[in-house]
């Protein structure tokens, strides 16, 4: 056994012990569920960003900033963070007050409609159950990779660590195996960033030297990044779309907005918001600095999506390097769990529905529901009945299209109902696979700036203002209700905490803009003989 795959095993236990310590302490659906409803800013925030994260930030993202696309991942990053405080302000504090388990709940509650918890719950278990199998997949091609394994014992291993990190803790044991993961990754990244730096000739003269380096990807660190065959402004109107996406996407999908439910109080919410959104701008640029630099150890490397296992293998020490292939696959890992716990949990509560006597009942049927969905989506990854077009079309960004504008609305509008809320919702879903859809069978073709996420949003937008009316009397109680401040939320020391945590989030986006003048542009524009 090399140093590599003793680092994962060790790893890997090491979690499984987290999960073993936090199962003991479940002791109602509640602490199954949603933790007790008494996780810390660390723990939100630390389960929010290793979900958002995945093996897609180490292989995919890395291998296209490489390929000369920084700027745009940065954009996309950016809008992306705003996600995280416009989400905890304007919806994630708010569903917390529901004290609902899961956000399809929610919307039965708001709407007293069974018929709308069934509808989110689908939509919950379709999306997310197949970004849970690629997941999968990624996660035990990369094992494979790591280990020398073959496949089967590579998906093998990966199923059971998903599972039994998952099972027997539920929610209480998914936070903390993202937290410790979370750390895990980041550290790992942050030493061996500094042997990458340094083989590559130090970070400070980086921008210089890959300016006038004849490797490096045309328009690298120019303000477009490398358009291809596409126009600058193309190439931005891209970035500035897809950022819009995923700010809608981690406002409200259940992956990311409902690890609210799980928080010790409001405040929190918006604590962890802020540490997501600066871990998304500042680690990723990190990461991705990483991953330009090794231009000037290693260009036009063949599979640009090895980069930073490349790095560990070649240029950090080797119990570096295995700390940080333990990081990556930490990262696939966390995903899975959170995913599997969303996905499962949804179809226990709203899908099926079934409410037995007893808390314990209750209980081993959740983890019942958790060990057949795991061995369905195995069963599947197995087989290989899905590739990474499941991404594509099964994104968890599908969600959003679906509810983003009820999720909103469900707070912010005296006419959204339980009709206009149920059309909305079943026009978003269809909207965007239609437009998913037709695009790959090449009806048609979509303009950057019109991703399938936007056809969904807009249909869903259209047909909610379009049934919506008079609510019910239940339904402008519960809203009424959701608006109204709760007493333990009114300690004014609490919200002099908050406000210096804002003020945090401003000084960390100057800081970042100095950066980026005084250490790119500046430089950049110097070197070309601009100024």
């Amino acid at each position: 056994m090399n140093i590599y795959l003793a680092g994962i095993f060790l790893g890997l236990l090491f979690y499984l012990a987290i999960g073993l310590w936090a199962g003991r302490r479940v002791k109602s659906l509640d602490d199954y569920y949603v933790s007790g409803r008494n996780a810390t800013t660390l723990f939100i925030a630390g389960t929010m960003f290793a979900s958002m994260l995945s093996t897609n930030g180490f292989m995919g993202d890395t291998a296209y900033a490489y390929s000369g696309n920084i700027t745009t991942l940065f954009i996309i990053n950016t809008l992306c963070a705003c996600g995280y405080v416009i989400g905890p302000l304007y919806f994630g504090r708010y569903i917390r007050r529901a004290q609902v388990n899961t956000m399809p709940s929610y919307f039965r509650l708001r709407f007293n409609s069974r018929r709308i918890q069934i509808l989110s719950g689908l939509i919950v278990t379709v999306s997310l159950g197949a970004y849970l199998l690629s997941v999968l997949q990624a996660t035990g091609i990369l094992m494979q990779s790591l280990t020398g394994l073959d496949r089967l014992s590579c998906l093998l291993i990966s199923f059971a660590a998903i599972l039994l990190f998952t099972l027997y803790s539920g929610s209480k044991g998914v936070i903390l195996i993202d937290t410790a993961m979370c750390v895990c990754f980041l550290l790992s990244t942050i030493f061996v960033g500094y042997y990458v730096f340094e083989n590559a000739g130090g970070l400070a003269s980086l921008v210089e030297r890959l300016t006038l380096n004849p490797n490096a990807p045309k328009d690298l660190l120019s303000y477009h990044g490398n358009t291809g065959e596409q126009s600058p402004f193309t190439t931005i109107i891209y970035g500035v779309t897809l950022g819009i996406v995923w700010l809608i996407t981690v406002a409200v999908s259940p992956w990311q907005a409902g690890r609210n439910l799980i928080a010790k109080d409001e405040h929190t919410i918006f604590r962890s918001g802020i540490i997501s959104a600066i871990l998304t701008i500042y680690f990723l640029l990190f990461l991705y600095l990483i991953a330009i630099a090794m231009i000037e150890i290693y260009p036009n490397m063949p599979r640009p999506e090895n980069v930073i296992i490349y790095a560990a293998y070649e240029l950090a020490p080797k119990a570096l390097g295995a700390f940080l292939l333990t990081g990556i696959l930490s990262a696939g890992l966390s995903s899975a769990t959170t995913f599997l716990s969303v996905v499962s949990f949804s179809i226990a509560d709203d899908v099926l529905g079934i409410k037995l006597d007893s808390e314990a009942a209750q209980l081993k049927l959740t983890r019942l529901i958790i060990l057949a969905v795991s061995v369905a989506v195995l069963v599947m990854a197995y087989f290989e009945l899905a590739s990474i077009r499941i991404i594509a079309w099964f994104a968890s960004t599908i969600i959003a299209a679906s509810w983003g504008y009820v999720a909103f609305a469900s707070v912010w509008s005296g006419r959204l109902n339980e009709r206009a809320a149920f059309y909305s919702m079943i026009g978003g879903f269809a909207g965007y696979l239609g437009a998913k859809a037709a695009t790959a069978a090449g009806l048609f073709s979509l303009p950057a700036w019109l991703d399938a996420f936007f056809v969904g949003l807009a249909i869903s937008v259209v047909l909610g203002v379009a049934f919506s009316g008079k609510q019910s009397k239940s339904e402008r109680a519960f809203l009424k209700a959701l608006h109204e401040l709760p007493k333990s939320e009114q300690k004014g020391s609490e919200y002099r905490q908050d406000i210096r945590y804002g003020y945090a989030f401003i000084a960390a986006g100057v800081m970042i803009m100095l950066f980026l003048i005084i250490h790119w542009a500046i430089p950049y524009n110097k070197t070309l003989g601009r100024f």
